[in-house]
């Protein structure tokens, strides 16, 4: 018990102090997330502005524009001009939403360039706001009342001087307006966050509270780009940061505020860990009288199951909750038990399945020789014709069975249906015509059994008055596909059987025992979408009275 609640009494200083660091970091976490975001949204509005003043400069894409309206030649020529670049102006306020104004500025006539485009006509006194940072000629203002907008909110700006027409200066100007308020998820304290830009000198270039003056250095070191710096100042505790453009963003908040904040939290923790280690160390009291029997119970039945005793075993005590779990524990050892008799049962079953595999191995090995044999008696009685059939018999029992391994090609698949074809036709009447386009695509792996369902639904269904099935087989060299059809001039097929044969292939007896016709083909077009993922196409070209065609596109690849 002593260790116990010293061990609480150690968990209780370290709760308080990780508490007081966790407040502190909170403050600070929020002055970060309000100073991320304003200087998020202040680094997109000047990439922004840029690249509109990048558009607006010599040889831009609105520069250009105003090249042509600079060296217009007469008033037509110099509307048309002015009326282009209007439009191209107005259609930035399109793209940016946020954007203010953009406009041409005269410093020698002092005046725009295009008059009535804004809310406001621009005057000199842009000229005036603080240049937070100056890049490749483009000079980035700090925070501003608007010149062009229909108010004085708050804006951000970018000017650049450049020459038209290599004597024409003009001032491109832009501005964007800007939110600088504190999100209220942020700041639900409604605490008076004060926001601070400056140069990359730490000159303060804008600020929200009178205080803090434009112009006042309140960095004695500039931090690099990207990190963050903490400082008091005037009474303030300032986060600054450094972004990756070059200029620094700062939020404020009174130290007093600070640190009355973190007074209370503490109180608050103090408080809180002191009910916190009361209340847990009468728990601790009482639990430790409740519980300790019963969970001796719930070891030793632990130790009985894992030494291997199933055996059942009846325990009550005083609390439900042990009595419901000493239960599922009984239900537990009930499904070992369970579990191992099916393992059992599995494996006498497995025995069973792998002495069947070895009879059904064992009978297509004894028809092979059986047939071997009869061959051999055909031929020592000179019956070619019968050794002819036998052979091919057994070849295509061979290919059917895997006998002859499990890969194969679009060339042995012909080869087979061949040996196929003449043994129906030692039976049946009909004539074939088999035209195939010798090439190297014939070398191209397929699945096995692709022919002889095919040929077997014509012999069987196909075969009209002329008694006649042609195969073709050839290359599209153009589409690098291997096309194969299969024609017969029989009775053909209703469009009710076409669309059963587009159902998917199952293996269900009694939904397929009346549609044998369509089984074969479903079985070939099953075959053919998993072995090429989908990449192949089986249609049936059919009608009553004018025979049944079916065409399969494979495609080829180059190396295999």
């Amino acid at each position: 018990m002593l260790c116990a609640m010293t061990s609480l009494l150690a968990a209780g200083i370290v709760s308080y102090m990780t508490l007081q660091v966790i407040q502190d970091d909170s403050i600070q976490d929020n002055m970060r997330t309000y100073l991320d975001q304003i200087t998020q949204d202040t680094d997109n509005a000047y990439y922004d502005m840029l690249s509109i003043v990048n558009q607006m400069e010599a040889n831009g894409l609105i520069g250009n524009v105003v090249e042509k309206y600079l060296s217009a030649q007469d008033n037509y020529e110099r509307y048309i001009g002015q009326k282009s670049l209007r439009e191209e102006l107005v259609g930035l306020g399109y793209v940016n939403t946020k954007l203010v104004g953009a406009s041409y500025y005269d410093p020698w006539k002092k005046q725009e360039l295009i008059q009535n485009m804004n809310v406001k006509a621009l005057d000199g006194r842009y000229i005036s706001v603080p240049e937070v940072i100056e890049c490749a000629g483009n000079v980035i203002q700090s925070v501003h009342p608007s010149y062009l907008g229909i108010d004085e909110s708050p804006v951000l700006s970018v000017k650049r001087n450049t020459t038209f027409g290599g004597r024409k200066k003009l001032d491109i100007y832009v501005e964007i307006k800007t939110n600088m308020s504190v999100p209220e998820k942020i700041n639900k304290e409604r605490w008076p966050y004060t926001y601070i830009q400056m140069d990359p000198k730490g000159m303060v270039c804008y600020s929200t509270n009178p205080v803090i003056i434009c112009g006042q250095q309140i960095l004695s070191e500039t931090p690099e780009k990207e990190t963050y710096s903490i400082f008091t100042r005037e009474g303030y505790k300032i986060m600054a940061y450094c972004s990756r453009i070059g200029y620094i963003n700062a939020v404020a908040l009174p130290d007093d505020i600070f640190q009355n904040e973190i007074n209370m939290w503490r109180i608050k923790m103090v408080v809180i860990i002191a009910v916190t280690f009361l209340i847990f160390s009468i728990s601790v009291v009482y639990l430790y009288r409740l519980i300790c029997r019963p969970l001796n119970q719930f070891r030793k039945q632990m130790v009985q199951v894992g030494n291997g005793a199933l055996q059942t075993v009846n325990q009550e005590s005083e609390i439900v909750e042990f009595d419901n779990l000493m239960r599922e524990v009984e239900q537990m050892k009930f499904q070992i038990e369970n579990l191992i008799n099916n393992v059992i049962e599995k494996e006498k079953n497995i025995q069973r399945t792998e002495y069947e595999k070895l009879l059904y191995q064992i009978n297509p090995h004894f028809l092979l020789n059986t047939l071997n044999s009869v061959q051999w008696m055909a031929r020592m009685n000179h019956q070619s014709d019968i050794t002819k059939f036998i052979q091919r018999l057994k070849k295509l029992l061979s290919y059917n069975l895997g006998k002859e391994g499990t890969r194969t090609t679009l060339r042995t698949e012909i080869e087979i249906v061949k040996d196929y074809i003449a043994l129906q036709q030692m039976r049946c009447d009909f004539s074939i015509e088999m035209n195939v386009e010798e090439g190297d695509y014939l070398e191209q792996p397929t699945v096995r059994m692709l022919f002889q369902p095919l040929v077997e639904n014509a012999i069987r269904y196909g075969l009209g008055n002329d008694e006649k099935i042609i195969i073709q087989v050839f290359e599209d060299k153009v589409r690098s596909l291997a096309v194969i059809t299969i024609s017969d001039s029989g009775n053909g097929m209703t469009q009710e059987e076409i669309d059963q044969i587009n159902e998917p292939f199952n293996y269900d007896f009694k939904s397929n025992r009346n549609a044998n016709r369509g089984i074969g083909l479903r079985y070939v077009k099953a075959m053919l979408e998993s072995f090429y993922e989908g990449q192949t196409s089986l249609f049936v070209n059919s009608g009553r009275g004018r025979g049944t065609k079916v065409t399969i596109l494979l495609p080829i690849v180059e190396a295999f």
